[in-house]
């Protein structure tokens, strides 16, 4: 599982920018005081369910994420600076949620597992080793 205080790997410059604006945001708390939530948001689906097998591991149902930034909203005044990963309840979740318990409550009610999904399958389809960037997953 991937925790909130392992190593950044970012692949892409978007996750490049993303690791960035954590950073920013430590700063801003560390030197001028601010409190400064960083929140990783699983995947949010259009129509609130997941169609392929891909979005099992990252999906994040409308409640659950609604009730996460409320959490968020509500958290401590003296928790300054944090990073917090919100996905649903899956069970091919790889993103450590226990942290996210532990200090905001936030206990996710919703899971893929709750929709069937129709799998095309193609280039959407899970595959048991990664995909190299630029390429496409074998169909």
């Amino acid at each position: 599982m991937i925790t909130e205080d392992m190593p950044f790997r970012p692949i892409h410059l978007g996750y490049v920018s993303k690791v960035f604006g954590e950073a920013l945001g430590r700063m801003y708390s560390d030197q001028f005081g601010v409190s400064v939530l960083n929140i990783r948001l699983g995947a949010i689906l259009t129509g609130d369910v997941p169609v392929r097998r891909r979005h099992y591991p990252g999906y994040l149902s409308h409640a659950d994420c609604v009730q996460f930034v409320q959490k968020c909203i509500d958290a401590p005044d003296d928790l300054m600076s944090d990073t917090f990963d919100a996905m649903s309840d899956n069970n091919y979740r790889w993103r450590d949620i226990c942290h996210t318990k532990e200090v905001i409550g936030f206990f996710p009610t919703g899971s893929a597992e709750d929709h069937e999904i129709e799998d095309k399958g193609s280039i959407h389809q899970v595959s048991e080793t990664p995909t190299p960037p630029g390429k496409h997953a074998p169909s």
